[in-house]
């Protein structure tokens, strides 16, 4: 089998139980070492050996010391009736998403398994169209969820993959492709909801920090929060825009901070953004809340262990723009399920509501 580059442990366990749930790997057999997996990936040996763990936390493989990780016996190994390929673009991913992507990876594969389905995982890196339809034939795919992080696809890779006549959805994608079921968060609405919240405590000048025009994401933003300034009648050139890289660092929201005549109240709707400016806001002696009214961004699944867990001024004296990844799961595989159903459905653009957690909620 050729090498192929995977991320992660979450995903070499996708590729692994998508071995054994086909029967590529018998009941009762030892999986490769993890030297052996870790040459195979791509990865850290560390890496390898926590997808065998997790393999073991889903009773899938038994541990077995100085032996390795064995197929467990009680697995009826069987030829999946829905195989669920990934393509990802994930080039520079962890800079700019992160974990939310690691999260993303876990519930989808959770989703499916729950229902007895294979999921796996095949990375985009500028391979041809033929290439990746081969390697979803390969793969034996039926469905195909489609992210392009980086907005790096080719303009008509989206359309040749639809032609293969899988259920096809794209997952965050810019572009509207015939035949493709879209499943997006409604960011539009989100943002302007974080506006909304800031002109209610009384703001009319309000900035703007992180990402502006460098991703279809920010302009959706940004969008949702221009139409609240301009129904309000607030002018949009007035405010306090600041462009930053998605990789925000405390010494640039320091920077913003201290500018002179910088706007009392900022939207940073991006997590790294709002959580930059809160570091900084601390280290200026300044009070959120009271010196700077804040609106942030955040998953719902990590708003607690990740996103204020350094930064508890964000959950205690900040506003918060909220979405549920296990929300987005259920919606893009409800989706292959009535594409199963009823071929012919004409495609959907499914948005999924977004929510804002005020301070102290």
């Amino acid at each position: 089998m050729a090498k192929t580059q995977y991320l992660g442990a979450a995903n070499i366990g996708d590729e692994l139980e998508r071995r054994i749930m086909a029967g590529a790997v018998r009941r009762g057999d030892y999986l490769s070492s993890v030297r052996s997996l870790s040459r195979e990936f791509g990865c850290a040996p560390l890496t390898a050996h926590r997808a065998l763990k997790q393999l073991a936390e889903r009773g899938l493989v038994v541990a077995e010391p100085r032996h390795g990780f064995r197929v467990a016996g009680s697995i009826a190994v069987r030829k999946a009736h829905e195989v669920v390929a990934f393509l990802e673009e994930t080039k520079d991913y962890e800079r700019v998403l992160g974990d939310i992507y690691e999260t993303q990876l876990a519930v989808l594969r959770r989703g499916t398994s729950a229902r007895g389905w294979v999921s796996a995982v095949l990375p985009y890196d500028g391979q041809s169209v033929e290439t990746v339809q081969q390697q979803l034939r390969e793969m034996g795919a039926t469905a195909l969820i489609l992210q392009d992080i980086g907005e790096r696809f080719p303009a008509g890779l989206p359309a040749a993959l639809v032609a293969l006549g899988l259920p096809t959805i794209g997952l965050d994608l810019s572009c509207s492709t015939p035949g493709m079921d879209h499943v997006l968060r409604d960011e539009f609405h989100g943002a302007a909801l974080a506006a909304d919240y800031l002109i209610r405590r009384g703001h009319r000048r309000i900035g703007w920090y992180g990402p502006l025009q460098s991703s279809a994401n920010a302009r959706r933003r940004f969008a949702g929060v221009a139409e609240v300034l301009l129904r309000e009648g607030i002018g949009i050139d007035e405010q306090g825009w600041r462009e930053t890289d998605p990789a925000i660092e405390t010494r640039v929201a320091r920077e913003f901070l201290q500018q002179p005549g910088r706007p009392a109240a900022v939207l940073a709707l991006w997590q790294t953004a709002a959580q930059a400016l809160a570091r900084a806001a601390r280290e200026l002696g300044l009070k959120l809340g009271k010196d700077l009214d804040l609106v942030g961004w955040s998953l719902e699944e990590h708003f607690d262990r990740n996103y204020t867990r350094d930064c508890p001024e964000l959950r205690d004296s900040c506003a918060t723009v909220t979405w549920s990844m296990a929300d987005v799961g259920r919606l893009v595989l409800h989706r292959i399920e009535e594409r199963r159903r009823e071929p012919d459905l004409p495609a959907a653009r499914i948005l999924l509501p977004m929510k804002l957690r005020e301070p102290g909620a």
